[in-house]
């Protein structure tokens, strides 16, 4: 991918004759006297995908998703619950992309953790437009520096960088160290812009069944917020319903990081509480109304959390709907796996639900061992979808 690179530069000193005398004591420590001059610093700003947050090379069966855990729901249903790296391109770097859209960034200039220029302004394309009392193009004197660039989801303070939970899905930093500024007439400056949140899905499979219906006109926005059409369900009673849910206190609401320490801390604590129901994902400009569907999953969340939040205590409970005749309400699911997420990186929770008790009996007939007492079950249903049963002997 070309970078477009967006010609900008730092200048401490208004005037090349006022080195000295228009600067204070503190404007100049840790300059290397030793070199002179100025320099023009020139920079390229990319902004890059999430990472799986399982990117090292591994064998195939070493790639596989962590040991589930399986739960048992009771009357016959079981889920299998497991964090699933994504290793869909593992093979790749992940992707970057130049700046497409206006965004507005800040970038500052540090020598011996003292702040020695600040430049504002919006980056579009290969336009940089600085905001009012900013300037277009200004220089460093030579010297090491260690810079930092973040957008408007982060606010500084001094040296530390305040991210809260409501901007980490569009929250980026980042921070390069030990920049030697060395060059005449231009020196290049390049940032790899980051999430400072991580992104989680959590996706519920039934494995032995499918939902149907047919494509409505009617469209909504789903938790990707990717246009979808609205569904007419066969059986309104199998669209399950669900909260997803932490105890109080239990996932950071504010990220404080000090980049002159290079820590973070987490002075705010918060919890989720949110419903859902049975959606699907295929863009609506690929399903036309009225085509049928068959379906037996569901995206439960789709989100963005600080680093340190714990996967772990994520709750499921099923609160309405039913499934063959096994009413959902109550039965709720725990992650198993303790999970602290990393900034940039994708995660994945997976809920794979198993009916365990159905049965084909000899009037051809399929249900549950409790509901059908007086029948002769013949095969053990392992498949309700494609109606594929296996015979017991």
């Amino acid at each position: 991918m070309k970078i477009k690179r967006i010609n900008t530069a730092f200048l401490l000193l208004a005037l090349a004759g006022m080195t000295l005398t228009g600067c204070s004591n503190e404007d100049i420590v840790n300059v290397n006297p030793q070199e002179e001059g100025t320099g023009n610093v020139s920079f390229s700003i990319v902004e890059k995908d999430y990472e799986s947050a399982d990117d090292a090379p591994k064998s195939r069966a070493a790639a596989e998703e962590i040991k589930p855990e399986v739960q048992n729901l009771g009357n016959g249903l079981m889920a299998e619950v497991s964090l699933v790296p994504d290793t869909t391109h593992r093979a790749e770097a992940p992707k970057t992309r130049a700046i497409n859209t206006p965004t507005h960034y800040t970038i500052q200039a540090y020598q011996g953790g003292v702040k020695k220029g600040e430049l504002k302004g919006t980056f579009s394309g290969s336009t940089f437009t600085p905001d009012g009392g900013y300037p277009n193009e200004i220089n460093l004197p030579h010297g090491t520096y260690d810079f930092v660039c973040f957008n408007d989801g982060v606010t500084a303070n001094g040296t530390q960088l305040t991210v809260n939970r409501s901007d980490a899905a569009t929250a980026r930093f980042t921070i390069q160290r030990g920049v030697v500024i060395n060059q005449k007439p231009k020196q290049l400056v390049t940032f790899t812009m980051k999430h400072a949140g991580a992104e989680v899905s959590i996706t519920i499979y039934y494995m032995n069944y499918v939902f149907q219906g047919k494509y409505s006109n009617a469209q909504h926005v789903n938790e990707k917020g990717i246009s979808v059409r609205d569904i007419d369900w066969d059986n309104p009673l199998e669209v399950y319903k669900y909260k997803l849910e932490t105890s109080a206190n239990a996932i950071p609401e504010t990220m404080v990081y000090d980049f002159a320490t290079n820590t973070s801390n987490y002075p705010a604590k918060s919890q989720i509480s949110k419903t859902g129901k049975l959606d699907f994902e295929l863009p609506a400009a690929y399903s036309t109304p009225g085509q049928r569907l068959f379906t037996g999953d569901c995206l439960a969340l789709h989100g963005y959390f600080l680093p340190k939040t714990d996967c772990s205590k994520f709750k499921l409970t099923l609160t309405d709907g039913e499934v063959c005749g096994i009413n959902l309400a109550g039965k709720s699911i725990t992650v198993p796996e303790q999970t602290l997420v990393e900034a940039n990186k994708r995660y994945w929770v997976v809920i794979r639900l198993y009916l365990t008790n159905e049965y084909l009996y000899s009037d051809g007939k399929v249900g549950p061992r409790d509901k059908n007492p007086t029948k002769t079950p013949i095969a053990v249903a392992v498949d309700l979808g494609r109606r594929i049963a296996v015979a017991l002997h």
